[in-house]
C-alpha cells in the first residue's frame, strides 16, 4: 500500500478486503504560529507507526462529519487504473487542534492547555467509488465514517477527563522548549492509547458484517454506531469548564 488513510471495500459479492486506517491528529499552536502534525497509520497487518511531520494547510476539498451522511458527490477522487479489485476509497481524518498557553515565572516556564477541539472529516478528493450508486457499500464506508466520529467524541471526552485531572495538562520547566516537549509528549500518549482503541473498533467492524457483506450484522453494527454516537455527542454536550 502506498498511501495512508485508504478505506477500501469491495462489492458485496467479493468477500477479500484490505483495509487501512490513517488517524491524522493536528497540533494548532496558538504561540509562535508553529504547527505540528502526529500521523498514525494502522494496517491490516497490525502495524502501527507514529511520526511527526510538519502540518499542511487543510485539504480545501474535506467535510466534516457533521455535515451529514455521505453522498455520492463526496466520491471527487479519481479511481486509480492499478487498483481494478476494490469497489470504493474513502479517506477519512480524526483531527484535534489545541491551543496553549506559556508564562514565565521565577525563571521557570509554565505551560497549560487552553482549548481542545476534536473532529473527524472526509477528505473528497482522495476518495473515490466506483458504485456511486451502490447503496450497501456506501452505507457501509458510512460506517467507518461513523466509528472515526464516535472516535472523536472519545476522544474529547478522554481529553477533557484529562485536562480537569491534570490542571488543563500543566507543567513546569526551565526552558520553553522542553515544556512544549513535555506537552507534545503528553498528548501524544494520550494520542496512541485512543489509536490502539480505534484499531479494534475498525477491525471487529469488518469482522463483524464480513465487509458489509453479511445484511444482518451490517444493520446490527450500523444500529450500534448511531446509538453509541447519539450517548456520546449527549455527554460532550454536557462538558463544562475544560476549554
Amino acid at each position: 500500500m502506498t498511501r495512508n488513510g485508504w478505506y477500501r471495500d469491495q462489492p458485496p459479492d467479493i468477500a477479500a478486503n484490505i483495509k487501512a486506517i490513517s488517524l491524522v491528529f493536528k497540533f494548532r499552536w496558538s504561540m509562535a504560529l508553529a504547527r505540528f502534525m502526529v500521523v498514525a497509520s494502522i494496517l491490516s497487518l497490525n502495524v502501527l507507526t507514529v511520526s511527526f511531520a510538519a502540518a499542511q494547510e487543510p485539504d480545501s476539498k474535506s467535510r466534516r462529519y457533521e455535515q451529514g451522511p455521505l453522498v455520492k458527490k463526496d466520491y471527487q477522487g479519481a479511481a486509480p487504473d492499478t487498483i481494478k479489485n476494490f469497489s470504493a476509497s474513502t479517506e477519512i481524518e480524526v483531527r484535534y487542534d489545541y491551543r496553549y498557553q506559556i508564562h514565565l515565572k521565577d525563571q521557570r516556564f509554565q505551560i497549560y492547555v487552553t482549548d481542545i477541539e476534536v473532529y473527524s472529516i472526509m477528505l473528497q478528493k482522495k476518495s473515490w467509488n466506483r458504485q456511486l450508486y451502490n447503496v450497501r457499500l456506501l452505507d457501509h464506508e458510512q460506517g467507518h465514517f461513523d466509528i472515526g466520529e464516535i472516535f472523536a467524541l472519545k476522544t474529547k471526552l478522554e481529553f477533557a477527563k484529562q485536562m480537569k485531572a491534570t490542571r488543563r495538562f500543566f507543567s513546569v520547566g526551565k526552558s520553553r522548549a522542553a515544556v512544549i516537549a513535555n506537552l507534545k509528549e503528553t498528548l501524544n500518549h494520550q494520542f496512541t492509547h485512543s489509536v490502539s482503541e480505534m484499531k479494534a473498533e475498525q477491525i471487529e467492524y469488518d469482522d463483524a458484517t464480513n465487509h458489509g457483506i453479511d445484511r444482518k450484522a451490517q444493520k446490527l453494527a450500523r444500529q450500534g454506531h448511531s446509538e453509541e454516537r447519539k450517548i456520546l455527542q449527549e455527554k460532550v454536550k454536557s462538558l463544562a469548564g475544560y476549554q
